[in-house]
């Protein structure tokens, strides 16, 4: 069986609330063959390495420095890196699945017909990016939020999720929003644990899937190896969004205003994203490419207790811009 039939069974009330409010809703995925290990392996042994991405962490959500990225060695096979990740302490990133493997894609496409059709309110939602999730006991993501919306089917294992209100400066100030949507930076924000108390947090098991509203930061903590599939998608809504926060960054920052506004309808908010377009038009604006930078002294070892080791000196990792620019 790759997919499970009616894998996704919502209420009417869960429909038409899903990616409004924050929840969590079931569905089946978690009974596919494609996410039993063997299966797993395979899709590590064929994955593009610039697509397989692998990251390390600290204990201390505060502290989101401690978050480094890790190479993977070019000789190494996807049962070599499981065992890695289930003794260690790794993030595996299987980036661009949707687009790298049919069977991925499959499931994907249907996931979004279904939610297209149920979920009026999205406007034809449309994939924008998938990643698999393979990840050690123990390991977190800090807190963050992601430009497109996004949501996260769970698999295996168990993990603790924290959603926070969305597009409110006390949790996102809005210099980052701007620049993350700008790519000037990547997608951590401040946190403090004083957050939590305005957080809605939940306890996921295989076959729940965590829905939120669109920028709302969220941090997981996994309590045992974890294996999830986070799928974003975009709308006319996005898209909305996305040129009004590009307006404000790189026009209305650049001439000095303090208070820009984020509103996205109206007459003056379409005429800002229209100046915005017709400007990066004539005169692109820099953006940076963030995957060029990831440069590393920590390499995936099955052997340390960690999962990984150190190396004599720094290289670009296995999935930076710069090791495959040649």
């Amino acid at each position: 069986m790759t997919i499970p039939a009616n894998p996704i069974q919502w209420t009417d009330a869960q429909y038409a609330s899903f990616g409004l409010i924050p929840q969590v809703t079931p569905h089946r995925y978690h009974e596919s063959s494609l996410f039993d290990e063997p299966e797993l392996i395979k899709l590590l042994d064929a994955h593009p390495r610039r697509r397989l991405q692998a990251f390390t962490m600290g204990e201390d959500p505060t502290k989101r420095d401690e978050w480094s990225c890790v190479d993977i060695p070019d000789d190494m096979d996807g049962a070599t890196m499981m065992r890695a990740v289930k003794s260690g302490r790794l993030w595996l990133n299987v980036t661009h699945v949707d687009t790298v493997n049919e069977r991925y894609a499959e499931l994907i496409e249907a996931m979004y017909q279904h939610l297209g059709q149920r979920c009026p309110h999205l406007q034809n939602p449309q994939s924008a990016y998938s990643t698999l999730l393979i990840s050690s006991p123990g390991a977190q993501v800090y807190y963050h939020l992601d430009a497109e919306p996004n949501m996260l089917w769970h698999l295996r294992g168990q993990k603790r999720v924290w959603l926070y209100p969305a597009m409110d400066t006390r949790f996102t100030p809005q210099e980052y929003l701007e620049d993350i949507f700008a790519g000037e930076v990547d997608e951590n924000l401040p946190f403090e644990l004083s957050f939590d108390e305005a957080a809605d947090e939940h306890l996921l098991s295989p076959g729940d899937v965590a829905s939120w509203p669109h920028n709302a930061p969220h941090r997981i903590q996994n309590i045992d190896l974890n294996v999830s599939l986070a799928t974003s998608y975009y709308t006319p809504a996005i898209y909305r969004r996305q040129y009004t926060q590009l307006a404000n960054r790189f026009l209305l920052r650049g001439l000095g205003l303090k208070n820009r506004s984020v509103r996205e309808d109206g007459w003056v908010a379409s005429v800002k994203r229209m100046t915005y377009r017709v400007v990066n038009k004539v005169r692109p604006f820099p953006r940076k490419d963030r995957s060029a930078t990831y440069v590393t002294d920590l390499q995936i070892d099955a052997s340390s207790p960690t999962g990984y080791r150190k190396l004599k000196e720094s290289i670009p990792a296995s999935f930076s811009q710069s090791r495959h620019a040649a």
